[in-house]
């Protein structure tokens, strides 16, 4: 009787097998691959699953376009994929935020830097002025020179691998300007000063002006990122959605990423970060 049992449990049909459990970053590959993904939907959840209801990014996107994926962060629960997709003339960059549900990665939010777009028409037009033109912009911009916001512009809209090779080529300035800040204290927690006093302060410092604005860079400050730890040295960005390189050297004081607020910190080194929020 036990044969016959073992007989017919081979005959009877098997239950689905369970779904393959995928880490973050072979779901953001698939998820952005120019092909479709037949089990997209169950590696989806909220936001996400809202937005990719018929398509993955990777269909929704030229099929030109190369793209790579980098794992930024992992925790038990939590994941940042950065992901860039460039052809011979641009280079674009998104960040996939995963979390765990019923002990499976799934994709959250697609997160970018948003209103880049209002860059390169201003760049256009600052690029396009004759020399007259530009010593006049400069007499009425004595703070923020033509060169300056072109630069400035420039990076702002830049790719996140262009804003790294930009610290780089540049690193000795930049460990200039933080020594300058640290130095000034401006920002120390005992310091008499206001947080918003501190910050004018720093930005106002001759030597870390002309710092600034070799940089490129808008502003040093401690409010973009909610970390009273770290200093953001801002590129730029339009209302909340900023870009920027910040300083911590001690990983645990590092913000967590989120995607309604930071949305990508990149590590350049040595302390230095690539961030970016929303």
């Amino acid at each position: 009787m036990k044969h016959v049992f073992l007989v017919l449990l081979l005959w009877l049909p098997w239950p689905a097998s369970a779904l393959e459990p995928l880490e973050p970053l072979q779901i953001a590959e698939q998820f952005v691959a120019p092909g479709g993904w037949p089990a997209m939907k169950e590696y989806l959840c909220c936001e996400a699953a809202g937005q990719a209801k018929r398509e993955t990014l990777g269909q929704q996107i030229p099929a030109r376009l190369q793209r790579a994926c980098q794992l930024v962060q992992q925790s038990l629960s939590t994941a940042v994929v950065a992901v860039e997709l460039r052809d011979s003339i641009d280079r674009k960059d998104f960040y996939l935020h995963f979390g765990k549900e019923a002990g499976s990665w799934k994709l959250l939010a697609i997160r970018n830097l948003a209103m880049t777009h209002l860059g390169p028409p201003m760049v256009e037009i600052l690029a396009g002025m004759k020399p007259a033109e530009v010593a006049d912009y400069d007499l009425k911009h004595p703070d923020a020179s033509h060169a300056f916001t072109l630069g400035n512009l420039k990076l702002w809209t830049s790719a996140d691998a262009d804003i790294a090779a930009h610290f780089t080529s540049n690193r000795p300035d930049f460990q200039k300007l933080l020594r300058l800040v640290q130095a000034g204290k401006y920002f120390a927690s005992a310091q008499s000063l206001s947080p918003s006093a501190g910050e004018q302060a720093a930005n106002a410092d001759p030597a870390v002006h002309d710092l600034l604005r070799k940089l490129f860079l808008a502003q040093v400050t401690r409010r973009e990122t909610e970390c009273t730890s770290c200093l953001e040295f801002v590129i730029g960005g339009k209302v909340s959605s900023t870009v920027g390189l910040l300083y911590q050297p001690t990983k645990a004081l590092l913000p967590a990423m989120h995607p309604d607020r930071l949305i990508v910190l990149k590590p350049l080194g040595d302390g230095w970060y690539l961030y970016k929020t929303v």
